[in-house]
Parts: structure tokens; sequence; C-alpha cells
């Protein structure tokens, strides 16, 4: 008896003595047949011990500490009671308390319970037990909780060890010497080499450092399209006219998409543009539809970093309307800055010729006779319509057999009867021209004057009135 007591004795100092040997790396050493599936450290960490569990709740207690956690997977010939109870054993022989414990069904709901424990691997869902377990030693203070599960194939074990310690707090050092050193603005390369051809700032408005143009439209008279609110998604779109400048720069990806928003709006508000509709991230829309609707240069972004501003400048000789549009992702970053200076249409700069004259009539029947222009309300010629008279004279003359009607319109500006004695008037002026200076005779032309009833534009804006101010050479069918 004394000698079995003895072994029992001399096996419990050997256990001892064996964890002591490997209690720097784990607490305990795993089952012969155990092999490690994945494993886990925190410096530090809290975690969720299980301290008892009813039919309608699991009931925990959080302990913070060094947390070391690890996954074996077990051959099925080991019972996950079985498992438990070893741990078990160990526990007591180090002075442990056993905080809580279940095997089976009296674990309760299996899914619940891995959804607590969190195990790095689990795929087993039978036989649950699970041990809670506090051990004080002479240094230091231990939570263990310890899970095991089993499947048709295999047994899957998961061991979790907190040793308890003050949150450690001086990981980090202060660099004083940052503190006193003065604050350096980074600084760009000039990237100006890269911008895309025929391509500029505009003289208003410069570029932001290290910016360089990557799409670029100029038009001295054109229309484009803004939007002034947006609804459940949809955007109001608003059609600007007038000289156009649109600028998308690819920015360098240290700036952030608020910063340049903020240096767009401070350069504009400075010229003196006031603010108008503007809305960041989600509430712009999405690029896709804002890229579609209005046409922007700029669209590659992700929807919640973008930035749209109108911004007005008012002035006598016509107001200037800025775009701002600001969209980027983690590896790009664009500012798309659009210009349109209100002007009138210069729609007397292209003045008909021979050829072109005689092609239209043979294609059409039809010509308007661009550059052949009135002073303001009169029926008088200007000076500059003499050239489009001498064309229509030389063709006339080549073409003595056929006859044409020579119609006067104008824009629906005043009353109709105002419009139509002017349009017959302007059209009968130009006939007067052709017969008595250029001798064409008058068989060939009868004048017509129909005011605005045939209007080849909108009548709504200055552009659609100015081309339907115009006098056309019709080619008369009845007489050919």
């Amino acid at each position: 008896m004394a000698l079995r007591t003895g072994i029992a004795f001399l096996l419990t100092i050997y256990i001892f003595l064996s964890w002591q040997a490997v209690a720097d790396e784990t607490l305990f050493t795993p089952l012969d047949e155990a092999k490690v599936h994945e494993e886990a450290n925190r410096h530090f960490s809290p975690f969720t011990i299980i301290s008892a569990i009813t039919k309608s709740k699991i009931n925990t207690q959080e302990v913070q500490g060094k947390l070391t956690r690890i996954n074996y997977k077990v051959p099925v010939s080991f019972e996950p009671s079985h498992i438990i109870n070893n741990y078990k054993q160990q526990i007591m022989a180090l002075g442990g308390s056993i905080l809580f414990e279940c095997h089976k069904t009296a674990c309760g709901n299996i899914n619940k319970l891995i959804k607590q424990i969190k195990p790095l691997y689990n795929i087993g869902k039978e036989s649950p037990a699970l041990l809670s377990a506090k051990i004080q030693l002479e240094k230091k203070l231990l939570y263990v909780s310890i899970l095991s599960t089993n499947w048709k194939l295999g047994v899957t074990l998961q061991v979790d060890i907190i040793e308890v310690i003050p949150e450690p707090l001086d990981l980090i050092d202060v660099n004083l010497a940052y503190l006193d050193a003065e604050v350096v603005q980074k600084t760009f390369e000039d990237m100006s080499h890269k911008d895309t051809d025929n391509s500029s700032d505009h003289p208003m408005i410069a570029r932001l450092p290290g910016a360089y143009i990557q799409n670029y439209q100029q038009f001295d008279f054109g229309q484009t399209t803004v939007f002034t609110s947006v609804k459940n998604g949809q955007h109001k779109v608003e059609q600007l006219e007038g000289k156009i400048t649109d600028i998308n720069y690819k920015l360098p990806r240290t700036y952030s998409e608020f910063e340049v928003n903020a240096n767009y709006k401070a350069a504009l508000l400075k010229l003196g543009f006031v603010q108008g509709f503007n809305c960041q991230g989600l509430e712009c829309g999405k690029s896709r539809h804002i890229q579609k609707r209005i046409k922007t240069l700029a669209y590659i972004g992700f929807d919640e970093q973008q930035f749209y501003s109108l911004y007005t400048l008012k002035r006598p000789e016509g107001n200037v309307h800025a775009m701002t549009y600001i969209t980027g992702f983690v590896g790009g970053l664009w500012a798309e800055l659009k210009l349109v200076e209100e002007t009138s249409l210069v729609d007397d700069r292209v003045s008909i010729d021979l050829h072109g004259l005689t092609d239209k009539i043979a294609q059409t029947g039809h010509v308007a006779l661009e550059g052949l222009l009135f002073k303001f309300d009169s029926d008088e010629m200007l000076l500059e319509a003499t050239p489009v008279v001498e064309v229509v004279a030389t063709y006339l003359k080549s073409h003595p057999k056929q006859s044409f009607y020579v119609i006067g319109h104008t824009d629906d500006l005043g009353k109709q009867s105002y419009n139509q004695v002017l349009s017959n008037k302007r059209a009968k002026a130009v006939v007067k021209q052709l017969l008595s200076v250029y001798k064409v005779p008058k068989s060939q032309l009868e004048a017509k004057g129909i005011g605005e009833y045939s209007p080849v534009a909108n009548n709504s804006n200055d552009a659609g009135q100015k081309l339907n101010r115009r006098v056309e050479l019709v080619l008369r069918s009845d007489n050919i």
C-alpha cells in the first residue's frame, strides 16, 4: 500500500515538473495524438469565460490579459468528455478551481456555445464538453477555457489560456523632437509636361501643385450641362451656354478629396464667386449616373468620396459659372473644373461662297444666306453683307433658267404683325439690291416675308433667336 502511495506521489511531482518545463510556452502539453490546427496569440485582450448555462441564456465573466489560443485536431477515438476530464485532473493538481463544467446535453444549445467561445476552428457539433477554470499561482493568475466536440471523423479541441496582467500601456514612446520641429508642407514635382496636347490652365484659376491635365475641352461657344439638385438619386440637370473650358486634372494621391475641394472653394470665393448647390459623398448620387447625365470628364472614384459644387460670378459683361467635381479611390484622385463664361453666339463668322451656295441649292433646293446682316430693327443691309449679295448675283446669272423666292424670317420677339412686315421689307431689300446693282433679271426673283412662323432654332435664348433672323434663297419648282 505504501509503495502505491509513493508511486502516485512521484507521478504527481513528475506531472508538475513537466508542466513547469513548458510553462513559458504553453500551460499544457498536448495529447500524444493531437495535432495543432491553428494558433493565435494576443499581447493583451479581453476574453469571455463561461460561468453558467441555463435553458434561457449563457452567463459569462470577462477577464483581460495575455491570451493564448490553440486549436487541435484529435483522433475520433478520443471522447470530448474524456479529454476534458484529463485537463480537469491537471488543473486540480495545480490547485486550480473549476468555475464551470458541462457535458453533452448539459451544455445546452451547441450553436450558442460555439458562437460564444468562437473557436479558431470547429466542425464537430456532437457530444460537447466544456470546462472553465481559475488557477492562482504564486506569481500569476490564470483563467482557462477548454471546449471539445466531435463528429464522425474526428474531434476538435479549443484551449484558451488567459494570463491576467495589467494592460501594458508603455508600448509606445513619444518623439519629443517632433513636437519641436516646424510643420513642413509636402512639396510636389511639376507635372505639367504630362498635360494632354493643346491644353492649358484657365487664366482665372491655376492648378494644384503636382497636378497635370488628363482631359481637356474648350469651345468658344457651346452648350454644357450641370446638375442643380439631387432627389432620390435623380439629378435635376440644367443646360448652360457660352464659352466653355472643361479641365480634368490628375492629382497626387497624397491630397484628400476634402483638401482639394476646400482649395477650389477658397480660390473661387476669393475671385468673387458665390457658391450655390453643393453635395458630398452619397448625397450626390451615384458617380456613374453623374457621368452619364452631365458627361463629366472625371468619373473614376468611390461614391462615398466625391465632392460636387456650383459657383456663379456675376458681372456686367456676362456671368461666369464654375463647376468643380472631385472624385477618387485608393489609387487615384481627379479634380474637374468646368468654367462657362456667358457670351452671345457669333453667328456671322461664316459667309457663303459660290461653291457652297451651288452645292446647297443642288442638294436641298434652298440656302440660308449666312453673313447677310442688317442693322438692328431695320431693312438696311450692313456693308459686311455686300460679298454675300455678290455671290448670289453670280450664281443667279450663271443659272438664268432658275427662279427663286427670297424669304425673310425673324425671331418671335415683338408683335407678329410687325415681324411679318420687317421680314418682308428685308426680303425686298435684297431683291432690290440684286436687281438694281447686279442687273439680275426681275423674272428670277420674288420677295416674301413670313415673319416668325418658320424657326430653325429655339427662340427662348439669344443663340436660337439669331439663327431664326435670316434670309433664305429658295428654288421655285414651278419655273424650272
